[in-house]
């Protein structure tokens, strides 16, 4: 048997409202071992008293209709997210499509590869870490996030994509990045073996590595201007800039520490180039956080976050360079010269720790 902490199921209950609770995750991900992690952590749910059925994901966003079917149909009250940040985001998105986003209660059961999600809520992440997180969600303690509405646009205003985030949105190096780290695992499945021991993480930086070279010889910078409620910014010559509502980027990084999740506020943070860049993850490692004054002391100026409700961004690459790559969630997405970004305040429930719960405050 897996052993269990402390538990409050009458937490969960008063949300199930005597559903159960449906826990969704994709069996074949991981190379297949995710079926494994599934199986352990519908034996904790049921070790724990809480009654559940189990849903497969689908690709292509086919997850996000049969989430608001399990609410709208079959009257769940309670889902669960399984896997990494891309199907947190694909779940809520569910939720909030469903007739009843503001009863549903949203569990996390991280096991990806950056998990931002959950470590920003003080949550560990992967399968040894099962038997906490299972006691969360029995505890049953939510709290209300934001959410991002996200337009990509050509600019004289074509639509080219509509959508929501969750966790963050970027353009530039790290949705470049992304973009080759999804070819590399492409290309790794279709070798024997070599799918076994480079994967997941693993894959991700060597795509992070070998982008950061390419960046000596080819120029991937990029101008922005940025109307942030109003007010106009201008910055030219940027390696990336990314919009964060969660705490944690990247796994391992906390670019503001003063960030929530729950204040009606996503922060702008650029990227002025691989200086800034190298300082801003020197200075955010999570486990190690480093004094600014110290990183200006050596020569590492990095940029500071600009909080915001509203977002206008407009992208000029240089020459013929095109657009630069962007990204949601750890997905990508269809690039655009100009976005459009808003914050939806508190509209997602979501089930965090007791105590350590960081960013968030109790749903009242």
């Amino acid at each position: 048997m897996y052993r269990l902490y402390t538990l409050t199921v009458a937490g969960i209950d008063a949300w199930r409202r005597d559903q159960p609770i449906v826990l969704f995750a994709n069996p074949t991900a991981q190379s297949g071992r995710a079926r494994e992690h599934i199986e352990k952590a519908e034996a904790l749910l049921t070790e724990a008293g809480v009654p559940h059925r189990f849903i497969p994901t689908e690709p292509a966003g086919g997850t996000v209709a049969l989430v608001s079917r399990a609410i709208d149909e079959d009257g769940a009250r309670v889902v669960l997210a399984m896997g990494g940040d891309g199907t947190f985001a694909e779940v809520a998105k569910g939720i909030l499509a469903s007739d009843h986003a503001p009863d549903v209660a949203l569990g996390i059961l991280p096991t990806g590869t950056a998990n931002d999600q959950g470590k920003s809520f003080g949550m560990s992440a992967g399968p040894e870490a099962l038997p906490r997180n299972v006691a969360i969600i029995a505890a049953g303690r939510v709290a209300a996030i934001d959410a991002g509405r996200i337009e990509s646009l050509t600019r004289d205003e074509q639509l080219l994509q509509r959508d929501l985030f969750f966790d963050s949105a970027s353009v530039g190096f790290g949705a470049s990045a992304l973009a080759t780290r999804n070819r590399d695992r492409e290309l790794v499945g279709k070798i024997p073996l070599v799918g076994l021991v480079y994967r997941d993480m693993l894959v991700y930086a060597g795509a992070v590595a070998r982008k950061f070279a390419e960046s000596y010889v080819s120029d991937i910078k990029f101008d922005l201007e940025a109307d942030i409620d109003g007010r106009p910014y201008v910055f030219t010559s940027l390696f990336d800039v990314v919009i964060k509502n969660t705490r944690v980027f990247g796994g391992e990084w906390v670019l503001d520490p003063t960030a929530r999740a729950d204040d009606g506020m996503f922060e702008l943070v650029p990227i002025a180039g691989r200086i800034d860049l190298t300082s801003k993850l020197v200075a955010s490692l999570r486990h190690l956080p480093v004094d600014g004054d110290l990183l200006r002391d050596l020569g590492l100026e990095h940029s500071e976050p600009i909080r915001g409700r509203r977002f206008v961004l407009t992208v000029a690459a240089p020459g013929s360079a095109g657009r630069p790559p962007a990204q949601l969630d750890g997905e990508e997405m269809e690039a655009g010269e100009r976005y459009r970004i808003e914050v939806l305040p508190r509209c997602l429930n979501v089930i965090v720790p007791a105590t350590g719960a960081v960013g968030v405050a109790p749903r009242s």
